[in-house]
């Protein structure tokens, strides 16, 4: 895959750069807690659309992760400006990763993360402008659909245009350009060992705190899935591509290890979070999902 802007590979003297851009609901908050137990204090979380202010951040931190954040009644993508054609060149020097995520997968999670986090805000005018009280509202709105092709791109839902096969084309352009590391939550194991792999650092203790996971409440059947699926076409090509991408990343990377998934509610899961490197003995083994 042509990379028009290499990153230098780690050195034993020095690490690479490492920009996480977290998709919502793609497994983003766990991977986002493995780098803060890799990187400690050379982490750092980008939730503003200030060019400016990604370069300082890049400038003074080794690991930097960029997501999406409510400011009053905007929805704030960390991505708005930085993803850019003409800024893709600030992403020099550094690895760049993304998860993707089977998109009807991703836009029932993100439906009902949406509406765990509209009681919270459902008095502000940002409730009532981003979470909708049913699936059906939500399904009737495109604002949710496309949403991994739109963080990637940063084209902010609800203030820009609605995207096409253009931008479609446009991400897979930047996915080879800047030289993305992808993702795949279906396939996570393998996605953490690509970064192991790339960054020849390595996850404390082989452990996996598995955070902010959606439990569906009720079974979506077949056909409210595909009208999903048919909602969300250009991130269908995306993850469609990605795959196929990601097969070409992990094929050189050897053995994928075994790694240890804690549940964040469990007593050694909060330890791991809140230890990192720290925890000895008293290890769970969970089946990757």
């Amino acid at each position: 895959m042509l990379k028009l802007f290499p990153s230098s590979r780690p050195t034993n003297r020095q690490r690479s750069k490492v920009i996480f851009l977290h998709v919502p609901k793609t497994g983003g908050t766990t991977f986002s807690r493995v780098l803060q137990r890799v990187y400690g204090d050379a982490y750092t979380f980008f939730e503003d659309d200030v060019v400016d202010g990604f370069v300082r951040n890049l400038e003074v931190y080794e690991c930097m992760e960029i997501h999406a954040a409510v400011k009053g009644d905007r929805l704030v993508w960390g991505t708005k400006n930085i993803m850019k054609e003409s800024n893709w060149r600030l992403f020099s020097g550094a690895e760049v990763f993304v998860m993707l995520r089977d998109p009807v997968e991703q836009y029932i999670s993100s439906y009902y993360q949406s509406s765990k986090v509209g009681k919270t805000l459902e008095k502000k005018a940002a409730g009532r402008r981003f979470f909708p009280d049913t699936l059906d509202e939500y399904l009737e709105n495109p604002l949710y659909s496309n949403l991994q092709l739109k963080f990637l791109l940063g084209s902010e839902p609800g203030n820009d245009p609605e995207l096409t096969e253009a931008d479609l084309q446009r991400a897979k352009r930047m996915i080879s350009t800047v030289g993305v590391n992808l993702g795949i939550l279906e396939r996570y194991s393998e996605s953490l060992h690509l970064f192991e792999n790339v960054t020849g650092s390595k996850i404390p203790l082989g452990i996996v705190v598995v955070r902010n996971k959606n439990r569906f409440p009720t079974r979506i059947d077949d056909a409210t899935r595909q009208r999903i699926r048919d909602l969300n076409a250009l991130d269908q090509g995306l993850y469609d591509f990605a795959k196929k991408v990601f097969d070409e990343q992990i094929a050189g990377c050897g053995p994928c290890p075994r790694y240890r998934y804690l549940s964040e509610h469990s007593r050694v899961g909060r330890l791991a979070s809140r230890f990192g490197k720290y925890l000895l003995s008293t290890r769970n083994e969970i089946p990757p999902s």
